[in-house]
C-alpha cells in the first residue's frame, strides 16, 4: 500500500498560499457561529435570542517557510508573505484542505529566532471577505423630512379650510 493510498486526505493536499505568496501550514482552526442579540427583560425569568444571521468564518492558521536544498533563502518568500499580508483588500486563500476562499488578513506576527536559523513561523487570522451583495445600500429614508413635509402640508390645507370658513364660502 503506498502512502497516498493509505491515507487519501492527502491526495486532496495542495500548497498553501495567500495572494499567491506560498508557505507551508503547521496548524489552523476555523470558527464561526451564528450572531445572536440576546434580549433579557426584567421580572421575566426566560431570555429572547434573536438570531441576527451568521458570523463572518475566521481562519487562524499557523505557517511556517523554511530553508530547503531547493530554497537556500527563505527571507524572500517571507517578505512577499509580509507583503501579501498587508495589502488592503480581500485576496485569495489556497488552504491545503479547505479550498480556496477570498479572505482578509485581519492580523499577522512573524516569528524567527538564532536557535532556529533559516526558519520562521507565522501567526495569522483570516476572515472571508464576503460581499456586499444583500447587504444595506447605505441610503434611508429621511423620516424627519417626510414628517415635515406632512405637517407643511396639513398646516396648508387647515390654513385654506380656515381661510374658506371665513370669507363665507364653502
Amino acid at each position: 500500500m503506498t502512502g497516498v493510498a493509505k491515507y487519501p486526505w492527502r491526495s486532496a493536499l495542495r500548497r498553501a498560499s495567500f495572494r499567491g505568496a506560498n508557505f507551508y501550514v503547521e496548524t489552523d482552526s476555523k470558527a464561526s457561529g451564528r450572531r445572536v442579540a440576546l434580549h433579557e427583560y426584567p421580572k421575566r425569568d426566560q431570555p429572547y435570542g434573536e438570531d441576527m444571521g451568521r458570523r463572518a468564518r475566521r481562519h487562524t492558521v499557523e505557517g511556517y517557510l523554511v530553508m530547503s536544498p531547493r530554497n537556500q533563502d527563505y527571507r524572500g518568500d517571507r517578505d512577499a508573505l509580509v507583503q501579501a499580508l498587508e495589502q488592503e483588500g480581500p485576496g485569495q486563500l489556497v488552504h491545503p484542505l479547505l479550498g480556496n476562499e477570498q479572505c482578509i488578513c485581519d492580523t499577522y506576527s512573524v516569528s524567527e529566532s538564532r536557535e532556529r536559523g533559516g526558519y520562521c513561523t507565522f501567526h495569522m487570522l483570516f476572515i472571508e471577505a464576503g460581499s456586499q451583495e444583500g447587504a444595506s445600500t447605505g441610503q434611508t429614508e429621511d423620516t424627519g423630512a417626510g414628517v415635515s413635509n406632512a405637517a407643511g402640508a396639513s398646516d396648508a390645507a387647515t390654513q385654506g379650510a380656515l381661510d374658506k370658513g371665513l370669507s363665507g364660502t364653502h
